[in-house]
């Protein structure tokens, strides 16, 4: 097919004439190759925008997809933290159920020995709402509520001075001198060793650190709320008075001082300067 040729004129000006032999067909059908030539270089090219315009669509895909993805996944986390905090909210809420609970308890007991410790606010009320706005403020108010009530509490003379045993206690007793007859013993008194300390039970002032006759070595210690305590029968003071002393302050050494038949304390404590039972305030 491609043996029988043609020779083809070449001229171009200033250079020479040149013969170029080519198949005689495809002179013949030089329209129809280079339609055909022309089809191939279309189709190439469509062929080659159709590929990268699927690529394109795969990465805008494949980019879409991973927003997505990411969507979700933040959606999924948000809605993670919203259920955390709701349950966080609802677990704090229980919490200061209780510690409502708790005061209320407090103001009862403290109410039935003589204190009016009033440990939540009075006059309020309106609707309770607590949500992830609010529980700050309302973890504050309950911060200052229970720094409120610790501080009453650190003021009332709650508690032991000495871990020793009762050996008499608050009323009327039989005389232990005498063995006859009965008189009243405004404390209570602890079995100790020589020396052992002696603790304040409360925040407060001392009023008086020394000899007081039958009291022997004394001391006494003002405190709020009208409280006074008294630890008697010392060997030895370990205060002055106006020092101020906080709870659980060594004030003396137990003793056998003043009155009494062997080493112990004698604690007393005075509401409004009357003498009540210390024992009501050994326990909460």
């Amino acid at each position: 097919m491609f043996k029988k040729k043609s020779a083809i004129q070449i001229s171009i000006e200033g250079i020479k004439e040149k013969s170029l032999e080519v198949p005689t067909i495809l002179i013949k059908h030089w329209k129809e190759i280079s339609l055909s030539a022309l089809a191939l270089i279309v189709a190439l090219i469509g062929t080659i925008a159709y590929v990268a315009a699927i690529k394109k669509a795969e990465d805008v895909s494949a980019k879409y997809e991973a927003a997505l993805e990411k969507i979700h996944q933040k959606n999924k986390k948000l809605n993670s933290t919203q259920l955390e905090t709701q349950q966080d909210i609802l677990e704090a809420k229980k919490s200061f159920m209780k510690i409502d609970s708790t005061i209320q308890s407090i103001n009862g007991k403290m109410k039935k020995r003589g204190i009016n410790t009033k440990l939540a606010f009075a006059n309020t009320g309106g609707p309770t709402e607590i949500d992830e706005e609010n529980i700050a403020l309302l973890s504050e108010y309950y911060e200052n509520l229970l720094a409120n009530v610790e501080k009453k509490m650190a003021s009332i003379p709650l508690g032991k001075p000495h871990n020793g045993a009762i050996t008499s206690r608050f009323g009327y007793r039989v005389n232990p001198f005498t063995r006859r007859g009965r008189e009243m013993h405004s404390g209570v008194d602890f079995r100790g060793r020589m020396g052992e300390p002696i603790r304040v039970t409360a925040d407060g002032v001392v009023t008086f650190a020394g000899y007081e006759g039958e009291y022997g070595y004394v001391v006494k210690v003002k405190h709020q709320h009208g409280y006074e305590t008294r630890y008697a029968h010392l060997v030895r003071t370990q205060v002055k008075k106006g020092q101020r002393v906080d709870v659980g302050t060594v004030v003396g050494l137990l003793g056998n001082t003043g009155r009494s038949t062997g080493p112990h304390l004698h604690y007393e404590i005075l509401k409004d300067n009357k003498k009540i039972n210390p024992e009501k305030y050994f326990e909460l």
